[in-house]
């Protein structure tokens, strides 16, 4: 007989390989599909906002929306549910061989679903004229109605026509983002860095080892290897020697910082999360940008300069703005360049002259702006392959597939800002911070790394120095604050006790805010509000008091502070009519833990009864809504 580790082995790969193809390559979400096999891409939800005259998706084409949902919904126990489609247009939802809604707007019967995977297809129609718009909701026997959540869903990865939707997306995407259409065409290039006085800034030796050779210090580097042979570090020393040179900067003041200005600056990389992007060594990582030896790379006080204006140069760069102050910067440049392990190098000699020929010959200047410098490149044609024969890309097989399907397709992609956010949302890195989906966030994971950084604990903060989940990130704020967030103009922070801050991302606040609504199915403007009731503020009022929810132990509410915090204190009142959306709100209070994991905040409703019966006799979304 065989022994029971190879029986269990056995019966391990015997089970794999009777598990069917799809349900190996399921991955969250759902397709979209949108006109008639115009387009096909991964969704979270089933949620969609399309603006009249708009199209629906990045390859399919303006005029009357129509899409399809298909999927799994995923049950974890045997459920009664009942669903709602709401939006505008035609919509059918079937779950299985059945059908539970025909149209928007008229729930569903209560539906008994057993545990595990259900077939769920979505098929919609949007009106003639005017905005498309749906959502789907669910409501349980524990929980209110809501938008079905991300994690209901799973799809089949291996389809067909998602596959070559998405390669799609990714050849475009790379030939975007490596600046293909600066030397094949006539793209204008407004964000990528520009290199006028960049003698003012970078060292000239770190800016010829960069030349020579992009992803020796940083691996994900988009800049490609322009010259190779014996001579390559010749020639990336004259260009580095021509930039250096062309605008002389004078002698910056020397930086001599002290024992506790490194400190300080340590302690600041540990509050604001900076290990979720980066890492201390010099080399980094696929995903994260090694700070190890940045002192070779910036002149003094350069560095502190660029964290407090991180796009002054580079409209592109996607280093947020943190709002550090000048003494906060140098803290962090002392600490910084206190990771270097190894001396600064040399710059090998170089010819200036040699190097403004080659910087105008090689093609930099159609991808940096510089000065008064006119390239001499000799643009090719129209890019027709990913292997180019002047710039050496470090692309992948699969990315140099994807390009390449790319350009000898005809499909020509639209700028979609519900597909543009969440990939902005990925590249961002907003997920350094934040947990999304029962990811944690990369700070927490690379937490280990700077524990030596963490300052002292304030024991007065208990649980409330949580970063907030961004779950429901398209439907819980409103777009006008969450734009002002995104743009760094609310004032007084949120949570003023949080150390982290919420970075500035200028000049993509408006993009992303828009794309986070038409995501989530949402218009990108409030709709406006009646005026509300004298009678429902004054209790509302009342029901935040002593006699009421107490709200004010843990909340301050306008000028009155928290009187009694305990665990943790939460956002002024002050803050949530412009900040959230009402449905997050309600939903908010009738189920906090259900929205939040972990949340201190209580519940305060059982089968939509609240234990204050003084006020609409205990109907809790009554006393929610005033």
């Amino acid at each position: 007989m065989l022994p029971t580790c190879h029986r269990q082995l056995i019966l391990a790969l015997f089970l794999f390989l009777a598990v069917p193809a799809n349900l190996l390559s399921a991955e969250p979400g759902l397709i979209l599909r949108t006109g008639d096999g115009t387009d096909a891409r991964a969704v979270q939800q089933v949620a969609l906002f399309v603006p009249p005259g708009e199209p629906a998706s990045s390859y399919s084409t303006p005029g009357r929306v129509r899409a399809t949902w298909e999927g799994d919904l995923n049950l974890d126990a045997r459920s009664r549910l009942i669903f709602t489609l709401e939006g505008t247009g035609d919509a059918k939802l079937t779950v299985g061989d059945e059908v539970l809604c025909e149209k928007i707007g008229t729930a569903s019967e209560r539906k008994r679903l057993n545990s595990g995977k259900h077939p769920l297809k979505i098929e919609y129609m949007g009106p003639a004229e005017g905005h498309a718009q749906l959502r789907l909701f669910w409501e349980g026997r524990d929980f209110a109605k809501e938008p079905v959540p991300a994690s209901a869903f799973t799809h089949d990865a291996s389809d067909g026509e998602l596959t070559q939707f998405s390669q799609w997306r990714l050849g475009h995407r790379l030939i975007e983002e490596h600046g293909c259409n600066h030397c094949h065409g006539d793209q204008p290039n407004t964000q990528l860095p520009t290199l006028a006085g960049i003698g003012s800034r970078l060292q000239a030796a770190w800016i010829a080892e960069w030349i020579r050779d992009p992803r020796s210090s940083r691996p994900s580097a988009r800049m490609p290897v322009l010259f190779e042979g014996a001579d390559a570090a010749q020639k990336a020393a004259d260009i580095a020697r021509f930039l250096s040179g062309s605008d002389p900067a004078p002698p910056a003041e020397a930086l001599d910082p002290t024992p506790d200005q490194i400190k300080t600056g340590g302690h600041l990389f540990h509050e604001q999360g900076c290990i979720g992007c980066h890492t201390l060594d010099a080399t980094g990582t696929a995903e994260r940008i090694g700070l190890g030896e940045v002192a070779h790379k910036f002149r003094p006080r350069a560095l502190a300069a660029f964290l407090r204006e991180p796009a002054k140069h580079h409209a592109g760069t996607r280093m947020p703005d943190f709002g550090f102050d000048e003494n906060e910067t140098l803290a962090l440049e002392a600490f910084l360049r206190s990771l270097a392990k190894t001396p600064a190098p040399e710059l090998p000699a170089g010819d200036s002259a040699r190097g403004e020929k080659l910087f105008k010959q090689s093609g930099c200047v159609n991808c940096h702006q510089s000065g008064d410098a006119i390239s001499e490149f000799e643009k090719p044609a129209a890019a027709s392959a990913a292997s180019c024969s002047v710039a050496k890309f470090a692309f992948t097989e699969v990315e140099e597939q994807a390009i390449g399907a790319a350009l000898a397709s005809a499909k020509k992609p639209h700028p979609v800002p519900a597909e543009i956010a969440p990939h902005q949302f990925s590249s961002l890195r907003c997920a350094a911070c934040h947990e999304q989906g029962g990811q944690l966030a990369f700070r927490d994971t690379f937490a280990d790394e700077v524990a030596h950084l963490e300052p002292a604990k304030d024991e007065e903060l208990h649980g409330a120095a949580a970063i907030p989940r961004l779950d429901q990130l398209g439907w819980k704020l409103n777009p006008e604050w969450r734009k002002r967030l995104l743009n760094g103009e609310i004032e007084p922070k949120t949570r003023p006790w949080l150390k982290a801050r919420m970075p500035v991302f200028h000049g993509r606040a408006g993009l992303l805010s828009d794309g986070f609504s038409h995501a989530a199915g949402l218009p990108a403007t409030s709709p406006e509000l009646a005026k509300p009731d004298p009678e429902k503020i004054k209790i509302g009022a009342a029901l935040t008091g002593q006699t009421g929810f107490v709200c004010g132990t843990c909340h301050g509410i306008g000028d009155k502070p928290a009187i009694a915090v305990f665990e943790g204190e939460g956002p002024n009142f002050r803050d949530a009519g412009p900040r959230l959306r009402p449905e997050y709100f309600h939903l908010w209070m009738s189920d906090p833990p259900r929205l939040w994991p972990g949340s201190i905040m209580p519940k305060y409703t059982s089968e939509g009864q609240s234990p204050l019966t003084q006020h609409y006799e205990g109907e809790a979304q009554k006393q929610f809504d005033a």
